[in-house]
């Protein structure tokens, strides 16, 4: 029997081999991708992890993190920016060095300009300093009421006149004469503020002669640009210092009256005109100064010293001891309304994704759960976790379980008996049916169902009889 050359050496058995042919079957013998002989035992090649590469592991891995890092990277950021020194532009409400419209440069540029030094304290110690180097005014602009009641008393005491804007009932209980917040002003459908005249002894207060602005209604000693609050009973009765607390204490209380409305002003002064309270502070902005008589008011209260002390206080003036202060003035004005959004938020979120419990359904147990629906679920598993690897590994596993088992080889048999022993019954090649079986593996869905289907016809094909 001839056998054409083109076809290459026959094959040897390795089992009728002699020892004298080994050195030719090394040389004969094709090699793998890996580089090792086909013929060389491996026992029992273990899988570890998921089976996948490296790379496959590490990308999925880190689109799992991604929310994590976008984060990290949010919070690092937030962290980074109030870290950094903020600009050097001035640009806080009712400050002096600010040109915008919510700023009032405008009234310190005109008191200077007539002669008064405007002197902007950046602290309690520089304010009590300032205020003690000889006659001065205070404007204590504490739009977060950092101060406590006892600051406010030791600025109005050193001071030849303090204005306070918009105080709180707290930081009025130290002071010498008696004042107490009524109220906000009433509230109009326009947006416009209606106009009031002064109507009291006050000097300065009728130079001005009316204002236009919303703010907060004082009760005091002389009530200027009276206004009547609704409601004012309620709200301020509960408070120390409130306006039906200060009224009884004095013996001039009416509480039926409060019940239906108080009466009081936005501007207050004391008996002797040495303090006085602003509850429209926002007249002194750029924007609103033109109007009415605000820029009569604000520069004969103002300007009535030499110097002129204008004082805001920051966090770092908040005193560790003496009466508690609400922690939320110590927060941005934005934080309320963001709260309140968050929340509304959250419970849309809640009523969108929470879980819907209907009636209770009886099911007989145990459970048969068919086979292909199990392995549908395994599947669907291994899709949604990305683990191409670890399903190419089971699916090689099996095949070569159930063809070890139809070629009748032994169970400690490795991968490779497994091969050879499929070449043999089969007319492929041993190098073909490693690199299908053995040492391909698949990347992408794509690749894995191709793979799935050639290695199920190859079984097909080595175990039919």
């Amino acid at each position: 029997m001839t056998r054409d050359r083109r076809q290459g050496p026959a094959p040897v058995d390795p089992a009728r081999a002699s020892p004298s042919d080994a050195p030719s079957r090394r040389q004969d013998s094709p090699r793998t991708t890996t580089g090792r002989a086909p013929d060389q035992p491996t026992q029992g090649r273990e899988i570890m992890g998921d089976g996948s590469s490296a790379r496959a592991t590490a990308r999925v891995r880190a689109r799992r993190a991604l929310p994590l890092l976008i984060g990290a990277l949010v919070l690092a950021l937030i962290l980074i920016i109030n870290l950094l020194p903020g600009s050097e532009e001035d640009d806080g409400a009712l400050s002096p060095g600010n040109p915008a419209p919510q700023g009032a440069r405008a009234v310190a540029e005109v008191l200077s300009d007539q002669g008064v030094d405007v002197v902007r304290a950046r602290s309690f110690e520089d304010a009590m300093d300032a205020l003690a180097d000889g006659p001065a005014t205070l404007f204590l602009n504490d739009a977060r009421q950092y101060l406590s009641a006892d600051q406010v008393a030791e600025l109005t005491d050193e001071s030849d006149r303090a204005v306070l804007a918009a105080p709180n009932n707290r930081q009025l209980t130290r002071l010498a004469d008696v004042f107490a917040v009524v109220g906000p002003t009433p509230f109009t459908l326009s947006g416009d503020s209606p106009a009031v005249t002064a109507r009291c002894a006050d000097a300065d207060a009728t130079a001005a002669g009316r204002l236009a602005a919303d703010g907060t209604v004082y009760a005091g000693s002389v009530e200027c640009f009276s206004q009547e609050v609704e409601g004012a009973a309620e709200e301020g009765g509960a408070e120390d210092g409130s306006p039906d607390t200060r009224a009884a204490e004095n013996g001039s209380g009416d509480a039926d009256a409060a019940d239906d409305g108080a009466t009081g002003g936005l501007y207050v002064t004391s008996s002797d005109g040495s303090v006085a309270v602003l509850g429209a502070p926002d007249i002194l902005s750029n924007g609103s100064i033109t109007e009415e008589g605000h820029a009569a008011l604000a520069l004969r209260s103002l300007g009535s010293s030499p110097t002129l002390v204008w004082y805001e206080p920051t966090g770092a003036d908040v005193v560790s001891i003496g009466e508690g202060i609400d922690p939320r003035t110590l927060l941005p004005p934005w934080v309320d309304p963001l709260l309140v959004w968050l929340l509304i938020c959250a419970l849309l979120a809640m009523a969108w994704r929470g879980r819907r419990l209907g009636p209770l359904a009886a099911e007989p147990l145990p459970v048969v759960v068919r086979a292909a629906e199990t392995a549908e679920g395994r599947a669907r598993l291994y899709q949604d976790s990305r683990s191409i690897g670890h399903a190419a590994a089971n699916l090689r596993a099996a095949t070569l379980a159930r063809m070890a088992r139809r070629l009748r080889v032994g169970r400690s048999a490795s991968s490779l008996d497994v091969v050879a022993a499929a070449a043999r019954h089969s007319s492929r090649p041993r190098v073909e049916l490693e690199q299908r079986l053995l040492h391909h593996t698949p990347t992408t869905h794509r690749d894995l169902v191709l793979w799935a289907q050639e290695i199920l016809d190859l079984e097909k094909e080595i175990t039919s009889p």
